[in-house]
């Protein structure tokens, strides 16, 4: 495919993922309701072309929603290689989900119980794994109980940045990372009696 081509190509992708997210975050639609001909009117776009990106709206979203992991993902793990501190590397994921967050939002509440969150913890233990971190380097004995760990920590991030954005992203990314940290406390608290 020559570079004209690939350019449309891309400009046709956005305008579909553009007019998907308007309808999204703005009209408030549920992924159920949006159909391919009403995706193809906005986007001013024939039902073929859709369709020669895609299958369905779901797996529109899908595309999206690795698309944003995908880029979530990255940032996280820039920070990570330049040796920044936890704060800065979670801080880096907050700031990014509050910068899309009519999307995330959207998403949190409408979709996936854990979604894009998912895939970014995945890319992250399969990171760790990969460079054959010990479980007990994160307080655990095994690969089993990192992995009861692993959907706790994620259930429980996933809850707090839903109730972030449903909050309007009060606290800065930092002050979200403070509270982060400060839940084993509270675990400890909850649970020790």
């Amino acid at each position: 495919m020559n570079v004209k081509n690939n350019r449309l190509n891309q400009e046709t992708d956005e305008k579909i993922i553009r007019t998907v997210y308007a309808m999204m975050t703005q009209q408030h639609r549920p992924i159920g309701k949006i159909t391919v001909r009403e995706i193809c009117e906005g986007a001013g776009v024939h039902r073929s072309t859709f369709y020669a990106h895609y299958q369905d709206v779901y797996d529109l979203v899908e595309k999206v929603e690795q698309n944003m992991s995908r880029q979530l993902t990255e940032s996280f793990f820039r920070k990570l290689d330049e040796n920044a501190p936890a704060r800065d590397c979670f801080a880096e994921i907050f700031a990014f989900i509050r910068e899309h967050r009519e999307f995330y939002l959207y998403y949190l509440t409408e979709s996936r119980q854990y979604g894009i969150l998912q895939l970014t913890w995945e890319t992250i233990r399969d990171r760790a794994a990969a460079a054959n971190a010990d479980p007990r380097s994160f307080g655990a004995d095994t690969q089993e109980e990192m992995a009861y760990h692993g959907i706790f920590f994620l259930s429980g991030m996933t809850a707090m940045v839903r109730l972030w954005l449903q909050n309007g992203c009060r606290e800065e990314p930092t002050a979200l990372y403070d509270l982060l940290r400060r839940q084993a406390a509270v675990q400890e608290a909850m649970t020790g009696w």
